[in-house]
């Protein structure tokens, strides 16, 4: 028999842990409270909610019968709930902006209204990566491209994560991008980058204007059967150095969070830097030991990758979702004013969408700006006649399908067919995706950058998602259909058809 993540909270315990202060530590206390008519006070008769964990980003305690708890506060911590996933803050739609933070220690009342929400089992998120705007003419570039697909909001719940760089060091433009956020209809998370963070500050409270704006800088929530543990692995070294690295606070942090998470519920982990390149990644994993499948979103590529871990029976499946800004807002600008940027592995700018149900998962690729049909590029050599120009196409024979798949891995099996006739498997290749080596070509060539662009410094480098099939004779001339399919038993499904004519 399965419980509810809320009755299971309850549950647990009514007592208080962490209750009296810790020395050389101030005390904040407070009241997690259901806000019936949504004033964010606590009004007669809107009772305090039992069981629900709150914690310092270290301790994490319980409220007791009438919803009240006790933490130690230090010097720049953030106070917040763990929501379960029946309730949500009251306030703004960007939930964790509602959490306390305080940038010197002073103690004192801090109570946290929560309204009753709906709880869907089937729920969407949007994982959208490095947004990074460096100024208020690569916001307008967001704000014209990313933000019309997020304000068209589908009848099926949703909410957005956004997983880090959120600017490019342009901690000025928090309270207007702030705004942004606030006026998207689903509830919105955000994440911390390298790029988020002051540079004047100490390792560990690295991200003082990140805290102020955007609340914590990791946290969990309930959505569903989903149980999401948000981290800032971005450990500071210098002004602008960094490497991916979880401090001992936040694995005590994660020890504790875990405690309190059935077995059957899915723990998903979202970071910036992908947790394969996060030194201690094996400190985290010791304590996801025996939780079965989990999921980790990040971002801080500039390019889709997935990578899996294992630690005993648990397997972590990790989506790294690509960049919003591409590579940083360069190359060619498209009819919409806004540069392509397209990415050193073949997907254009994108995030991705992950559907939740029950505590399984689908996900697929969705570039911005572009029809949801558009997960591939697909591509037949010797048709365009620029490829006999191309310096690092030209050497591949006529006839040849080019399958850049946006999100597949070593473990997707991607199929191909002509003209409706039998599926055939194709070959994971070591060539770079055609329209990288295009724009590469057009780089050397001086035709780019054209005026008011910016160059795409694309590199020669091999695409790590894209396969090739030699298509039959009988497909090199006249006209043709070719559908492709892929798949693999991580959730990824991906489609794509194009048409293409040789000359007779």
């Amino acid at each position: 028999m399965r419980m509810s993540v809320n009755r299971f909270f309850a549950g647990l315990a009514v007592a208080l842990l962490a209750a009296c202060p810790v020395a050389g530590h101030s005390v904040v206390s407070g009241v997690v409270f259901a806000d019936r008519n949504h004033n964010g006070v606590q009004d007669r008769g809107e009772r305090g909610l039992k069981g629900i964990p709150v914690s310092n980003g270290d301790t994490i305690v319980v409220t007791d019968g009438r919803g009240r708890y006790q933490l130690p506060e230090t010097d720049g911590c953030s106070i917040f709930p763990i929501l379960p996933a029946d309730y949500t803050l009251a306030g703004s739609r960007l939930v964790n902006a509602n959490f306390h933070y305080t940038g010197a220690a002073d103690g004192g009342d801090v109570s946290f209204p929560l309204t009753r929400k709906a709880v869907s089992r089937r729920f969407r998120v949007n994982v959208i990566g490095d947004v990074q705007v460096s100024d208020y003419q690569e916001m307008e570039y967001a704000a014209r491209s990313l933000w019309p697909e997020l304000l068209a909001s589908g009848g099926q719940p949703a909410l957005n994560l956004f997983v880090g760089d959120l600017v490019n060091n342009n901690m000025r433009l928090y309270p207007d991008l702030r705004t942004l956020l606030e006026q998207l209809p689903q509830p919105t998370w955000t994440v911390l980058g390298n790029h988020d963070r002051d540079a004047d500050t100490i390792r560990w409270r690295q991200s003082c204007s990140y805290n102020t704006s955007f609340g914590a800088d990791m946290y969990a929530f309930n959505e569903g059967r989903v149980h999401v543990i948000v981290l800032n692995n971005v450990y500071g070294e210098g002004a602008r150095g960094y490497r991916g690295y979880l401090s001992d606070r936040q694995l005590n942090f994660v020890r504790q969070d875990l405690k309190y998470v059935p077995g059957n519920v899915l723990v998903v982990l979202s970071m910036h830097i992908p947790l394969a390149f996060t030194a201690n990644r094996d400190a985290l994993l010791d304590l996801l030991e025996d939780r079965g499948d989990v999921l980790a979103l990040t971002g801080h590529m500039h390019q889709v990758g997935r990578f899996f871990m294992k630690k005993g029976t648990t397997r972590v499946h990790e989506l790294v979702a690509g960049a919003t800004c591409g590579f940083w807002w360069v190359g060619e600008k498209d009819a919409d004013g806004v540069p392509a940027a397209l990415q050193q592995e073949g997907t254009p700018r994108n995030y991705f969408i992950v559907d939740f149900d029950d505590s399984r998962y689908t996900f697929r690729c969705k570039c911005v700006g572009q029809d949801a049909g558009r997960q591939m590029t697909l591509h037949v050599t010797g048709v365009d006649t620029l490829d006999t120009r191309l310096r690092d196409l030209k050497d591949i024979p006529a006839g040849t399908l080019m399958a850049t798949v946006y999100g597949g891995c070593d473990s997707t099996v991607v199929r191909c067919r002509v003209d409706g006739g039998p599926w055939q498997t194709c070959r994971k290749a070591d060539l770079m995706d055609p329209n990288v080596a295009r724009a590469r070509e057009l780089n050397l060539q001086r035709v780019y950058p054209t005026r008011y662009s910016r160059m795409n410094p694309l590199r020669r480098r091999s695409s790590h998602q894209l396969w090739t099939l030699p298509l039959p004779p009988s497909a090199r001339h006249g006209a043709h259909t070719v559908e492709v399919e892929a798949s693999d038993g991580w959730g990824f499904r991906a489609s794509g058809r194009r048409s293409f004519c040789f000359p007779r």
